[in-house]
């Protein structure tokens, strides 16, 4: 499994993307100024600070050069997806081992069907929802996710001293990979209050989540508060809200609409309005300032609540979400295995006895969704939630299968449950191989690589035209039809 993850994972880390992202561009601003030692510039409270750290730690190992730099970033992208692969299947493995399930996979067909199942699973998630070749944190915080939730039914088993530092260890990074471990590390503590109720040193365990993962994020608070100016714990948040709820013109575009968003304190210069042209001198020296540090751009803006625009808001995301599911093969391939394993009359109601094994993970992943789902939702972002959900699913099947088997029933073998699982994962990474930026399969049958694509060629056209980092260039905007000055 583990050969077979690392060829999918290469071949769409090299065929996928072969082009760097708006946040890519942002997150490699972020590592040349921690290079450069100005700690001002790379504490962001829009960006977060982790992903970057690793990046800059990993690129002086590569040749200084934009093809050197490219390789590194994929490299490191390659480690973090077996990183998230093993962390993954260790959640698996605790998952099976809680006292309620135990002894369902203690046999062995079943530990072979949840290893099968669990791959399709991984793959139908990390590699559809996200994937390898995107220049970013989401796989990382995928990663640091799986860690905390099998640490969190380990707590909930038995509370230990190691394991409630590391689990607040593990979120006080995640809130430095990503502002989105903040509300969770709040959700996280209240799961595993209510999960340690009443045992033996809980309230210890609990104090020291909640301690190590502020050692962590105190310092990180304060670092980012000292770069913008004023406190903050983070503005990616706030931000999206007032994006995506309040309809606020995005892109550092923002002047002031609509009437009663507020008034902007550094807005973008209009040089004329027909067609938009902007102008950019902000005191950022970074590729584009606007993306780069929209929390300046957007100082003054005033974020409100509306039933109206919030319900508005949650629609729109939810049907995103179901559309996201549409190309989720995986998931009918599921709902088939189950049909298959469930008899005409099971009174033990096998599902309940999984939910409550398992009712930390899905109280978290429903939790971490809704906040997504409240504010703007992508499928990279609810990559881990959606991975553990259908985790649910695996688990409930094959304590159906093994109730309607002591019931007497034939049944098909698991060998044939894992077949439909892996034809549902194969169709899902089909499905998904293309969407708006990337084309896995027809990059790789064109052999369009990052080396040849349009945008690389352009980038080495300038530099060898003499085109010198810091200089004022003008872009036309595709999004906004304005010519930008950076």
């Amino acid at each position: 499994m583990l050969a077979g993850t690392l060829l999918l994972g290469l071949f769409e880390c090299i065929f996928g993307r072969v082009n760097y992202s708006a946040d890519a561009i942002s997150y490699l601003n972020i590592v040349r100024a921690i290079h450069a030692g100005d700690w001002k510039l790379a504490f962001s409270s829009y960006w977060g600070l982790g992903y970057p750290l690793l990046l800059a730690a990993v690129t002086p190992l590569f040749p200084a050069t934009p093809t050197g730099e490219w390789v590194a970033i994929h490299a490191m992208s390659m480690v973090v997806f077996v990183a998230t692969f093993f962390s993954f299947y260790w959640l698996v493995g605790v998952a099976a081992n809680l006292p309620l399930l135990r002894e369902i996979f203690t046999e062995e067909k079943n530990a072979r069907f949840l290893q099968a199942g669990a791959f399709a699973v991984f793959l139908s998630t990390e590699l559809c929802l996200d994937n390898v070749s995107r220049v970013g944190p989401d796989m990382l915080v995928s990663c640091l996710i799986f860690v905390a939730m099998a640490l969190l039914l380990n707590l909930r088993e038995k509370p230990d001293a190691g394991r409630a530092i590391l689990l607040g260890v593990v979120l006080g990074v995640g809130y430095v990979v990503k502002s989105i471990f903040l509300p969770l590390t709040v959700l996280f503590c209240l799961t595993a209050g209510i999960a340690m109720w009443k045992k033996p040193r809980a309230l210890r365990s609990l104090a020291l989540i909640a301690l190590f993962a502020g050692i962590f994020a105190v310092p990180y608070i304060a670092g980012i508060s000292w770069a913008q100016g004023y406190l903050t714990p983070g503005d990616s948040g706030p931000l999206n809200y007032a994006w995506n709820v309040n309809k606020v013109e995005p892109l550092g575009l923002w002047q002031g609409w609509p009437p009663g968003s507020g008034r902007p304190l550094h807005p973008a210069k209009i040089v004329t309005a027909a067609p938009h042209v902007y102008v950019f001198n902000g005191p950022f020296p970074v590729t584009f300032g606007p993306f780069f540090n929209p929390p300046y751009y957007y100082q003054g803006v005033r974020r409100f609540f509306s039933p109206k625009a919030q319900v508005l808001a949650l629609g729109a995301n939810v049907l995103r979400l179901l559309k996201m599911f549409t190309l989720q093969i995986v998931l009918y391939s599921l709902a088939i295995c189950w049909v298959l394993s469930k008899g005409k009359s099971n009174e033990e109601q096998p599902w309940w006895k999984t939910a409550i094994s398992m009712w930390p993970v899905l109280l978290i992943s429903c939790g971490g969704t809704l906040t997504y789902l409240l504010v703007v939702v992508e499928s990279r972002y609810i990559a881990s939630f959606v991975a553990t959900l259908l985790l649910f699913l695996l688990l409930t099947i094959a304590a159906e299968y093994t109730a309607t088997q002591q019931q007497g029933y034939r049944m098909p073998g698991r060998a044939a449950l894992a077949g439909i699982l892996a034809i549902g994962c194969a169709f899902t990474l089909l499905a998904n191989e293309k969407d708006p930026v990337r084309d896995v399969l027809g990059n790789a049958f064109h052999r369009r690589l990052f080396y040849n694509s349009d945008q690389w060629r352009v980038g080495l056209y300038l530099q060898e035209k003499g085109l010198q980092p810091g200089d004022k260039v003008a872009v036309m905007s595709d999004l906004v039809s304005a010519s930008v000055s950076t």
